[in-house]
C-alpha cells in the first residue's frame, strides 16, 4: 500500500471519529492494522500533519489535531468564503445525473436518522460530489481540506442529535436549487447551511470546553 492510500484510509478513519482530537497515534498498531510497513506510514502521517489534521508533539510523536473554538470559528469562516463563491460553477457543471446522485445521498442521509456515523460518511460524499461539480481543482482541495479538519466537531453535535430536521431540508434545497439551474438560491442555501453548521458547532464546544 502505497502513502497516498495510506493517507487516505486515515483520512476516512479520522472522519468516522475512530481518532478523536487529541488522541495520540501509535505508529506500530495502525501499521499492525493496516498492514503496511512503518516507512509509508510514516510519509502518510507527515502528509497529514502538512493538512493539518495531525500535529507532531515533543515526546508524544503524531498527535490528532485539537482546535479551540476560535480555530473552528476560522474554519468556518473559510468555508463561507470559499463555497457560496462556487455556485454558478456548480449549477453550470451540474447533469440530470449528478441531481438524480445527490437526491439519493440526501435521502440517505436522511434515512440514518441520529447514527453520527454514518450521516458524516454520506454527509461527506455529498458535499464532495456538490463542490465537485465546479471543476476548480484547486478550491475544491482546500475545501476538502477545511471539511476535513471541521468533522470531528461537525460529528460530536450530529452525535447530540440537534438540528437533523433542518441539516436535511437544507440538503434537499440543494438538491432543487440544482434541479431548477438556480445559482442563486443555491449559494444562499451553502450559507445558511454552514451558518447553522457553525453556530451548532461552537455551541457544543463551549459547552465541553467552557
Amino acid at each position: 500500500m502505497s502513502a497516498d492510500q495510506i493517507a487516505e484510509r486515515l483520512r476516512s478513519a479520522l472522519r468516522r471519529g475512530e481518532f478523536l482530537p487529541g488522541t495520540r497515534l501509535v505508529q506500530e498498531k495502525i501499521a499492525a492494522d493496516l498492514a503496511v510497513s512503518r516507512i509509508p506510514l510514516r510519509e502518510a502521517l507527515h502528509m497529514l500533519a502538512a493538512e493539518g489534521l495531525l500535529v507532531n508533539q515533543p515526546h508524544r510523536g503524531m498527535v490528532v489535531a485539537e482546535l479551540s473554538p476560535d480555530e473552528v470559528d476560522e474554519l468556518f469562516d473559510l468555508r463561507l468564503q470559499l463555497e457560496p463563491a462556487l455556485a454558478e460553477e456548480i449549477v453550470r457543471g451540474c447533469r440530470p445525473r449528478d441531481v438524480d446522485a445527490l437526491h439519493r445521498l440526501a435521502e440517505q442521509i436522511h434515512d440514518k436518522g441520529g447514527d453520527a456515523a454514518a450521516r458524516a460518511a454520506l454527509n461527506y460524499q455529498f458535499h464532495s460530489r456538490v463542490y465537485r461539480l465546479s471543476e476548480r481543482p484547486l478550491t475544491i482541495r482546500f475545501i476538502d481540506q477545511l471539511l476535513q479538519l471541521v468533522e470531528p466537531y461537525s460529528r460530536q453535535w450530529v452525535r447530540s442529535g440537534h438540528d437533523l430536521q433542518r441539516i436535511d431540508r437544507e440538503h434537499r434545497q440543494m438538491v432543487e436549487a440544482l434541479r431548477g439551474g438556480d445559482a442563486t438560491a443555491l449559494a444562499r442555501v451553502i450559507v445558511d447551511h454552514i451558518v447553522g453548521a457553525r453556530d451548532h458547532v461552537l455551541a457544543a464546544l463551549v459547552r465541553v470546553t467552557g
